[in-house]
C-alpha cells in the first residue's frame, strides 16, 4: 500500500509565488515604480575609435545625476555625456587619442607605465 503524501509544503510554496507573482504585476502596471534598466558593462566589438579591435574592449556602465559614464581602468579609457551614446562617442576620441598617443608613438620615448599601456592596447587593437 502507498504512503500518503503531505503536499502541505508545496502548497504553501504555490501561494507565496502566486502572492509574489501578484506584487510583480502590481508594479509592472505602476511605471512610476519601476526601475529603468541600466546595462553595468557594454563589449566593444569590430571597430572603436576607427581601429580594428582584435578581442571585444569591455566598458563599465554608470549613471549618475543624469550623466552617463563609461570606463575601462585598465586601459585608461573614459567618457560622460549626457546619453550613453555620447559617453562612447566621447570613450571612443580618449581610445584613438591613446593609440596615437602610446601605440604609434616610439616606445623608446615612453617610461615604463606608459610601455605597459602600450603593450595592453597593442593586444587589444590592430595597427
Amino acid at each position: 500500500m502507498a504512503e500518503a503524501v503531505d503536499y502541505t509544503y508545496f502548497l504553501k510554496k504555490i501561494e507565496e509565488i502566486e502572492r509574489e507573482l501578484k506584487e510583480i504585476k502590481l508594479e509592472l502596471q505602476n511605471p512610476k515604480k519601476l526601475i529603468h534598466f541600466i546595462p553595468r558593462v557594454i563589449e566593444i566589438r569590430g571597430e572603436f575609435g576607427g581601429y580594428k579591435l582584435r578581442k571585444p574592449l569591455t566598458l563599465n556602465v554608470e549613471r549618475e545625476a543624469g550623466t552617463w559614464c563609461v570606463e575601462n581602468r585598465e586601459l585608461e579609457v573614459y567618457g560622460c555625456g549626457p546619453t550613453l551614446n555620447d559617453a562612447l562617442h566621447d570613450a571612443e576620441k580618449v581610445f584613438e587619442a591613446l593609440i596615437e598617443e602610446y601605440v604609434l608613438e616610439d616606445e623608446e620615448i615612453l617610461d615604463e607605465s606608459a610601455k605597459e599601456l602600450r603593450k595592453a592596447l597593442l593586444q587589444l587593437v590592430e595597427v
